[in-house]
């Protein structure tokens, strides 16, 4: 084979040679995957220890809804289905809400299995519709290296949130296949089921209702609504809510920033547009070409429903506090839309030339390189860092305020505010007892004047913190910046943390 003969061959299984270097790249992803779920980083996955905190407090049996404005300062800001499920798994291992790594690796592993799940049906349905092997593995493989960029999905509520957009988006596609009304009601039921992941959720009903709206079925949409007003209800039965006036106190209060452009540019705009251009632009473009033409009842819905999360996910990642992660169900809606169209449309014999599928091709070999890099460089600090030994050293200092200083389950325990992680797995170790589990939470709660936090401050005064850990050699200090002034007394020096105990009234 000369030199010459050998470009036309990679000319013509220039995608194929995409998909071997995708697997090959997937393969070294899922190793740097599995070894941050077994790690003892504190957060792989962005503000990953809420969400371990509120298994923790399911496991105890103890309420993850509570009144943000009363002690302890809880604020779970998402539904509770994914804890719910992990919690589930835990207490069939029998272990118990203190052994933190424990429930850290069942979070990351259950997150990890609902990923590869859903890049496994999104793959095969492709498969399934166009009977072309090479689509559906980019398919699966794009949307593996994409979500894995953007982390959100190995120890978070997201994971079963983006599992559950691609059922939904699959049951809707074969609701028109088959003419099957049965399959509508099932996709609602996924699209509540979603709500209860992630507030996020709730556009997938919604974009249902809204075709059928523009189809002007009036009574499907009535069928439709109340079905997932039933949903709904089931799931405030069955779920660990507290109360409905909690429940929603927390979910809608905790997720209740202030807007910002300047948070939307360092932690959306620039992470997102220039990288996902092509994939912004391309569906704007199908979408317009669905619109004008409607071949199929299926195209237009996955136009509406890509509008509708794209619109959601850009107005909500104004709040600080939010990021890319809104972004999730849009990439996948618009990556099967994308796939679906340029597979099966019959008058783009143009684009799928070999110049056009090798240009492709070398696009996506780019993508794999730069998402496989992009999440070794970040995990990579952690790999290498003793979080152990932190870990190791949070544990002692728990045990040794528990056995030694007899500290109750009822008592408060205020950890300050610290750098590199200190102090994140002592506020996991003490979560019985933690005042504030979910500082950041409370911090921008408080900025915003969502809640009022003068229930602290008289706990303070009153000296009803037990114990208040900082830092070794810094003052203690508090999220809500309230002067501790002379309600503490220094007690002891454990390790790298200062111990200082409410002086006796």
């Amino acid at each position: 084979m000369n030199f010459r003969s050998g470009l036309v061959w990679i000319k013509h299984n220039s995608l194929l040679l995409s998909v071997l270097f995708g697997l090959l790249s997937g393969i070294a992803l899922l190793i740097i995957k599995m070894q941050a779920v077994f790690s003892y980083s504190p957060d792989i996955s962005g503000s990953e220890a809420s969400g371990i905190a509120a298994i923790q407090l399911l496991v105890d049996g103890q309420d993850i809804y509570t009144d943000p404005e009363k002690a302890p300062f809880r604020l779970t800001q998402y539904t509770p289905l994914y804890f719910t499920i992990v919690t589930f798994l835990v207490k069939i291992m029998g272990w118990t809400g203190i052994e933190v790594h424990k429930i850290y690796v069942a979070s990351r592993l259950v997150s990890n299995f609902f990923t590869l799940t859903t890049v496994s049906i999104a793959g095969y349905f492709i498969y399934r519709v166009t009977k072309q092997k090479i689509a559906a593995l980019l398919t699966g493989l794009v949307l593996f290296h994409v979500l894995s960029f953007w982390f959100l999905t190995t120890s978070r509520p997201d994971s079963l949130l983006v599992l559950l957009t691609t059922l939904f988006i699959v049951t809707v596609y074969y609701a028109f296949e088959n003419n099957d009304q049965k399959l509508w009601f099932l996709a609602i039921f996924i699209g509540v089921s979603a709500f209860f992941v992630k507030q996020s959720g709730a556009i997938l009903p919604i974009s249902a209702g809204v075709f059928w709206l523009i189809q002007r079925n009036f009574k499907m949409v009535l069928k439709l609504t109340g079905f997932g007003i039933l949903t709904f209800g089931l799931y405030l039965a069955i779920l660990p809510i507290n109360t409905v006036e909690l429940f929603f106190l927390n979910i809608v209060g905790g997720v209740a920033n202030s807007a910002s452009w300047g948070w939307f540019y360092d932690w959306t705009l620039q992470h997102w547009l220039l990288q996902f251009a092509p994939l912004m632009v391309l569906n704007a473009l199908v979408s317009a070409y669905t619109i004008y033409y409607r071949p199929t009842g299926f195209y237009l819905f996955l136009v509406i429903a890509s509008v509708l999360l794209f619109l959601f996910a850009t107005s909500t990642a104004f709040k600080i506090g939010a990021g890319v992660g809104y972004y999730q169900d849009y990439l996948i809606v618009a990556l099967i839309q994308l796939v679906l169209f340029f597979s099966m449309t019959s008058d783009l014999t143009g684009l799928k030339s070999a110049f056009i599928k090798s240009g492709t091709a070398l696009f996506m070999i780019f993508m794999f390189l730069h998402c496989s890099l992009y999440v070794f460089m970040k995990y990579k600090s952690g790999m290498f860092r003793n979080f152990e030994a932190l870990y190791i050293e949070d544990r002692k200092v728990a045990a040794y305020l528990r056995e030694q200083r007899n500290l109750k389950p009822a008592e408060y325990v205020y950890i300050c505010p610290a750098e590199n992680f200190q102090g994140s797995f002592l506020s996991l170790f003490l979560f019985k007892n933690n005042l504030i589990p979910f500082p950041d939470l409370v911090y921008l709660a408080d900025q915003n004047g969502t809640f009022n936090y003068d229930e602290f401050r008289r706990i303070v005064d009153e000296k009803g913190i037990r114990y208040v850990i900082s830092p070794k050699g810094k003052a203690p200090a508090n999220i809500l910046g309230y002067n501790f002034a002379n309600t503490l007394k220094y007690s002891s020096t454990m390790g790298s943390y200062d111990i200082y105990e409410a002086e006796k009234r």
